[in-house]
Protein backbone atom coordinates (compact mmCIF):
# COMPACT_ATOMS: atom_id res chain seq x y z
CA UNK A 1 0.00 0.00 0.00
CA UNK A 2 1.17 3.53 -0.81
CA UNK A 3 0.85 6.64 1.59
CA UNK A 4 0.13 9.33 -0.31
CA UNK A 5 1.17 11.37 2.57
CA UNK A 6 4.65 9.91 2.89
CA UNK A 7 7.58 12.07 1.08
CA UNK A 8 10.08 9.96 0.41
CA UNK A 9 12.64 12.44 -1.73
CA UNK A 10 16.20 12.06 -1.31
CA UNK A 11 18.17 15.04 -2.21
CA UNK A 12 17.46 18.59 -3.27
CA UNK A 13 16.00 19.49 -6.32
CA UNK A 14 17.79 22.02 -8.92
CA UNK A 15 16.26 25.02 -8.16
CA UNK A 16 17.63 24.62 -4.12
CA UNK A 17 20.83 24.16 -5.83
CA UNK A 18 20.75 26.73 -7.80
CA UNK A 19 19.62 28.98 -5.05
CA UNK A 20 22.06 28.36 -2.72
CA UNK A 21 25.03 29.06 -5.44
CA UNK A 22 23.34 32.31 -6.36
CA UNK A 23 23.67 32.91 -2.76
CA UNK A 24 27.58 31.97 -2.84
CA UNK A 25 28.14 34.11 -5.56
CA UNK A 26 26.45 37.06 -3.99
CA UNK A 27 28.41 36.82 -0.72
CA UNK A 28 31.88 36.29 -2.67
CA UNK A 29 31.50 39.40 -4.68
CA UNK A 30 31.00 41.45 -1.52
CA UNK A 31 34.00 39.57 0.14
CA UNK A 32 36.20 40.38 -2.46
CA UNK A 33 35.07 43.85 -2.94
CA UNK A 34 35.71 44.21 0.84
CA UNK A 35 39.13 42.63 0.88
CA UNK A 36 40.14 45.28 -2.37
CA UNK A 37 38.99 48.14 -0.35
CA UNK A 38 40.77 46.65 2.40
CA UNK A 39 43.81 46.39 0.89
CA UNK A 40 43.99 49.63 -0.94
CA UNK A 41 43.33 51.28 2.86
CA UNK A 42 46.51 49.18 3.82
CA UNK A 43 48.56 50.16 0.64
CA UNK A 44 47.85 54.30 1.45
CA UNK A 45 48.63 53.47 5.42
CA UNK A 46 52.06 51.83 4.59
CA UNK A 47 52.83 54.91 2.11
CA UNK A 48 51.30 57.08 4.97
CA UNK A 49 54.16 55.37 7.29
CA UNK A 50 56.95 55.36 4.63
CA UNK A 51 56.48 59.40 3.96
CA UNK A 52 56.53 59.52 8.01
CA UNK A 53 59.43 57.59 8.25
CA UNK A 54 61.29 59.62 5.29
CA UNK A 55 60.79 62.80 7.17
CA UNK A 56 61.54 61.70 10.56
CA UNK A 57 65.24 60.36 9.40
CA UNK A 58 65.52 63.25 7.14
CA UNK A 59 65.46 65.54 10.43
CA UNK A 60 67.00 62.90 12.70
CA UNK A 61 69.75 63.31 9.81
CA UNK A 62 69.58 67.21 9.76
CA UNK A 63 70.43 67.62 13.23
CA UNK A 64 73.32 65.26 13.45
CA UNK A 65 74.57 67.50 10.25
CA UNK A 66 73.09 70.80 9.04
CA UNK A 67 74.75 70.48 5.62
CA UNK A 68 72.01 69.94 3.13
CA UNK A 69 74.69 69.33 0.60
CA UNK A 70 74.55 65.82 1.86
CA UNK A 71 71.36 65.42 0.14
CA UNK A 72 72.52 65.45 -2.98
CA UNK A 73 74.22 62.31 -2.58
CA UNK A 74 72.60 59.40 -3.89
CA UNK A 75 73.93 56.76 -1.46
CA UNK A 76 73.13 59.21 2.00
CA UNK A 77 70.05 59.52 0.89
CA UNK A 78 69.53 55.20 0.15
CA UNK A 79 71.24 54.52 3.96
CA UNK A 80 70.21 57.24 5.98
CA UNK A 81 66.86 58.40 4.70
CA UNK A 82 64.97 55.94 2.67
CA UNK A 83 63.11 52.99 4.38
CA UNK A 84 65.21 49.55 3.30
CA UNK A 85 61.58 48.42 1.52
CA UNK A 86 61.33 51.26 -0.65
CA UNK A 87 64.64 50.09 -2.39
CA UNK A 88 64.70 47.58 -5.15
CA UNK A 89 67.08 47.76 -8.06
CA UNK A 90 69.11 50.79 -6.37
CA UNK A 91 65.77 52.94 -7.41
CA UNK A 92 62.66 54.23 -4.85
CA UNK A 93 59.20 52.89 -5.11
CA UNK A 94 56.36 53.54 -2.51
CA UNK A 95 53.96 51.28 -0.94
CA UNK A 96 50.91 51.52 -3.64
CA UNK A 97 53.44 50.06 -6.13
CA UNK A 98 54.77 53.52 -8.00
CA UNK A 99 58.28 55.45 -8.23
CA UNK A 100 59.29 58.01 -5.71
CA UNK A 101 62.47 59.80 -5.03
CA UNK A 102 63.49 62.35 -2.01
CA UNK A 103 66.14 64.81 -2.00
CA UNK A 104 67.10 68.07 -2.16
CA UNK A 105 64.99 70.83 -4.07
CA UNK A 106 66.76 70.58 -7.63
CA UNK A 107 67.71 74.01 -7.67
CA UNK A 108 70.70 74.61 -4.89
CA UNK A 109 69.66 77.90 -4.18
CA UNK A 110 66.33 76.88 -2.09
CA UNK A 111 67.10 75.45 1.16
CA UNK A 112 64.16 72.69 0.57
CA UNK A 113 63.61 68.90 0.99
CA UNK A 114 61.66 67.28 -1.41
CA UNK A 115 59.38 64.01 -1.44
CA UNK A 116 58.16 62.51 -4.72
CA UNK A 117 55.60 59.99 -4.83
CA UNK A 118 54.49 58.72 -8.75
CA UNK A 119 52.92 56.60 -10.74
CA UNK A 120 49.34 57.29 -8.65
CA UNK A 121 45.60 56.42 -9.68
CA UNK A 122 43.27 59.38 -8.96
CA UNK A 123 41.66 57.27 -5.81
CA UNK A 124 45.39 57.24 -4.60
CA UNK A 125 46.38 61.03 -4.97
CA UNK A 126 43.25 61.77 -3.38
CA UNK A 127 44.06 59.75 -0.29
CA UNK A 128 47.36 60.77 0.01
CA UNK A 129 46.57 64.47 0.10
CA UNK A 130 44.37 63.84 2.78
CA UNK A 131 47.54 62.93 5.54
CA UNK A 132 48.22 64.65 7.81
CA UNK A 133 51.71 65.05 6.17
CA UNK A 134 49.83 67.36 4.11
CA UNK A 135 49.33 69.79 6.39
CA UNK A 136 53.33 70.70 7.58
CA UNK A 137 54.29 70.69 3.82
CA UNK A 138 55.73 74.55 2.37
CA UNK A 139 53.92 73.91 -0.68
CA UNK A 140 52.42 70.43 -2.64
CA UNK A 141 52.93 70.01 -6.52
CA UNK A 142 50.43 67.69 -8.23
CA UNK A 143 51.74 66.63 -11.62
CA UNK A 144 50.25 64.33 -14.62
CA UNK A 145 53.24 62.82 -15.83
CA UNK A 146 53.53 60.37 -18.88
CA UNK A 147 54.28 56.85 -18.00
CA UNK A 148 58.22 56.30 -17.20
CA UNK A 149 58.57 60.70 -17.60
CA UNK A 150 60.70 62.09 -14.53
CA UNK A 151 58.95 62.54 -11.54
CA UNK A 152 57.50 66.06 -10.80
CA UNK A 153 58.62 67.17 -14.69
CA UNK A 154 56.13 69.45 -16.10
CA UNK A 155 53.78 72.31 -14.77
CA UNK A 156 51.50 71.06 -12.13
CA UNK A 157 49.00 72.21 -9.39
CA UNK A 158 51.06 74.25 -6.80
CA UNK A 159 49.05 74.99 -3.35
CA UNK A 160 49.97 75.26 0.27
CA UNK A 161 48.51 73.45 3.47
CA UNK A 162 45.87 71.29 4.12
CA UNK A 163 43.20 70.14 1.16
CA UNK A 164 39.94 68.65 1.76
CA UNK A 165 38.52 65.96 -0.21
CA UNK A 166 36.66 67.47 -2.83
CA UNK A 167 39.96 69.67 -3.81
CA UNK A 168 42.37 66.82 -3.80
CA UNK A 169 39.11 64.82 -5.86
CA UNK A 170 39.37 68.42 -8.18
CA UNK A 171 43.37 68.44 -8.40
CA UNK A 172 44.17 64.92 -8.92
CA UNK A 173 44.31 63.74 -12.47
CA UNK A 174 42.52 60.19 -13.72
CA UNK A 175 46.12 58.65 -13.85
CA UNK A 176 49.50 58.88 -13.85
CA UNK A 177 49.35 61.87 -10.71
CA UNK A 178 52.97 62.68 -8.79
CA UNK A 179 53.04 64.23 -5.97
CA UNK A 180 55.38 66.29 -4.52
CA UNK A 181 55.77 67.66 -0.88
CA UNK A 182 58.35 70.62 -0.30
CA UNK A 183 59.54 71.14 3.27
Amino acid sequence: MVCSKCNNEKGRSMIEMLGVLAIIGVLSTAGIAGYTKAMEKFKVNEAANQISTIISNYNTLMLGNPNKNDLYNERVINQLVLPTEMLHDGHCYHALNGRCSVGHNLDPSKDEFVIRFGDLTKDMCVNLLSLPVTESALRITINKNAPGATLGSGNGNEFKGAVNISKATELCHDSNNTICWVF
